[in-house]
């Protein structure tokens, strides 16, 4: 395919992708149809299948598109003057109420089937969220002597696992827990695990 042939099929694909991407802001995935979808783009909803294999390839493209805001509105919170646990327990506060407040995200993101994940989009070397600016952290904490250097990838794991996991029961209604009660066990979670030491 030539270079010009490339760069009009990813523009057409994005006049798509951030045509789905507003409607699941306004209306969630539930509301999403290749019509509506075609009608934001000012294209005919057929023509989503000459760029994607179906919907759901679509919403994939989509989902990497609002991790990547994600990561953008994470990096807001990155402050120097910040102890690298501190900075742990901030990030951790920031994300977990991003997704609170965005519940049909996080759905979309971690819930939802999304098929086979094209290879076009795990090549790309992109800065995905919290799970970079964790691991900096987590690193960050190896280096001034908190925690060993063997154990940052476990550590990693393990926040992500909670994170996520009390995530999904809030998002899902499947804890009496609020929102503060799972931050507060969070951020004594972040705490025990930043003082393992072997």
């Amino acid at each position: 395919m030539s270079n010009k042939k490339e760069i009009q099929r990813k523009r057409i694909m994005k006049f798509f992708i951030d045509a789905a991407k507003e409607i699941i802001k306004e209306e969630g995935v539930k509301g999403l149809t290749a019509r509506k979808i075609g009608d934001r783009a000012g294209h005919s909803y057929a023509t989503i299948y000459n760029y994607f294999s179906d919907i759901k390839e679509l919403l994939a493209y989509c989902v990497f598109d609002f991790l990547e805001d994600c990561y953008q509105y994470m990096i807001g919170f990155k402050n120097e003057n910040l102890n690298c646990i501190d900075q742990i327990i901030v990030y951790t506060d920031a994300y977990f109420k991003y997704f609170i407040e965005k519940p049909d995200m996080f759905q979309l993101i971690f819930i939802e089937d999304l098929g086979n994940i094209p290879i076009e989009l795990l090549k790309r070397e992109k800065k995905l969220s919290i799970g970079v600016l964790l691991k900096e952290c987590i690193c960050r904490c190896a280096e001034e002597g908190y925690i060993e250097k063997e154990n940052i990838d476990v550590i990693y794991n393990l926040l992500g696992s909670s994170i996520h996991g009390k995530l999904v029961f809030l998002v899902n209604k499947r804890d009496v827990k609020s929102a503060d009660d799972m931050l507060l066990e969070l951020k004594s979670e972040i705490e025990f695990l930043m003082k393992i030491k072997r």
